[in-house]
């Protein structure tokens, strides 16, 4: 309630508009969708003036906006519910674990990746099989992942349910692929995991190619249902060509890319450094970041698996092999663990570029990583809207030793 009462209180300040969306306010999604985007974005700028405060001499805040606010979002993740006995696909409900709102349309989604979502779910609830349940962990479907590619237009789809018959979703994925020339491909993942995270434990492509094609920047990837990239990727183009302008040391040196998923950051930096590391806890992440990496002509990047923090506890590999010029770093919303930062201090790299999607965690790190040795301090901090209409935003922040 306090967050839900600090919002309020944000908001107050600013002028109220007519949200363009019917589910506003009882989706727990879009929470800034009743300001105008100026003032989404001056209310945001405002909450990390406040966050970096506490930090001598930080550099001034620029928040740099989506010239189209809407539409932008290059992957959703869709769960099932129950409403008034009928199976419904949508977002959880504003303050709500249980109830799922039915959504007709999203407005941050492209039109293509929703219309074959609501046909996915007119075909879930002809198949008669109910929805999964988080309390009683009952019922069948759980979520469907929608991924848009904004190089093709095509989408792909991740049905992910229970365990149970192949057969019904076999059908549906070839049903929805036969109505919507745009899904290029249909996966079935299986979880019978009490967590509620769309995350299975198998993945089976049901119908179409094996991988969506997309490109952000000079580089064409191919991506898994499960591939983490930036959800809005004309943001992710600005953001990361930010980065690899402002990290001079990596110029003719050595730079290490941690969390690197499927390389696409190694790949910005292989363009100036001698030589990239790229670190991921997940082998599929790194199959795909290697086929990337061929099929883009990046000769000078190796990708290593493992947890970061283990990678980094062995010194003789930045040492001897790859003591690093220029170090980037793209946690998950929990920021480093404490090993990974004592390590990369060790490291003693030139410049850090850490971008994080949580400015708590991002704090949290900078106030370890600015008062331990070596002594680095806060170049830089650019804002990249990478949620309009919502209350996120992805912050970079500069280190400089």
């Amino acid at each position: 309630m306090k967050a839900k009462q600090l919002l309020i209180q944000e908001k107050a300040a600013y002028a109220k508009i007519t949200p363009r969306c019917q589910y506003f306010g009882v989706c727990g999604g879009c929470a800034l969708q009743d300001l105008a985007y100026e003032d989404q974005l001056t209310l945001k700028r405002e909450r990390l003036q406040r966050a970096f405060a506490r930090f001598d001499a930080a550099p001034p805040i620029e928040l740099i906006g989506l010239e189209e606010p809407w539409r932008y979002r290059n992957k959703a993740e869709f769960t099932f519910g129950a409403s008034e006995g009928r199976l419904v696909l949508g977002y959880h409900a504003a303050n709500s674990f249980w109830r799922v709102v039915d959504l007709e349309d999203c407005l941050l989604l492209p039109e293509p990746a929703v219309r074959a979502a609501r046909e996915v779910c007119a075909l879930a609830v002809e198949t008669g099989l109910p929805p999964y349940h988080p309390r009683t962990h009952q019922g069948w479907f759980r979520y469907l992942v929608v991924r848009s590619s904004r190089a093709t237009g095509r989408v792909l789809l991740g049905l992910i349910t229970t365990s149970g018959s192949r057969d019904v979703v076999q059908r549906i994925a070839e049903t929805v692929r036969a109505r919507h020339p745009a899904v290029a491909s249909v996966y079935w993942g299986v979880t019978n995991r009490f967590a509620d995270v769309a995350v299975p434990d198998e993945l089976t492509l049901l119908s179409g190619e094996e991988l969506l094609e997309d490109q952000i920047g000079p580089f064409r990837l191919r991506l898994h249902p499960l591939s983490f990239l930036q959800p809005t990727s004309h943001q992710a183009e600005r953001m990361y060509e930010l980065v690899t302008e402002r990290l001079r040391a990596a110029v003719g040196g050595v730079a290490w890319d941690l969390y690197c998923g499927v390389g696409l950051v190694a790949f910005y930096l292989a363009r100036r450094a001698q030589w990239v590391y790229g670190i991921d806890l997940e082998p599929t992440h790194l199959e795909l970041a290697r086929l990337n990496a061929s099929r883009n002509g990046v000769g000078n990047v190796e990708f290593r698996t493992g947890r970061v923090e283990s990678l980094l506890s062995d010194r003789r590999f930045w040492l001897q092999e790859a003591r690093p010029d220029a170090v980037v770093v793209d946690p998950p919303r929990a920021g480093l663990h404490p090993d990974a930062r004592s390590s990369l201090l060790g490291a003693r790299p030139k410049q850090i570029a850490y971008l994080s999607c949580n400015v708590q965690s991002l704090v949290r790190d900078l106030q370890v990583l600015l008062t331990g040795f070596p002594r680095y301090r806060l170049s830089q901090l650019t804002a990249f809207d990478m949620f309009p209409q919502t209350n996120h935003v992805e912050t970079v922040a500069l280190l400089e030793r």
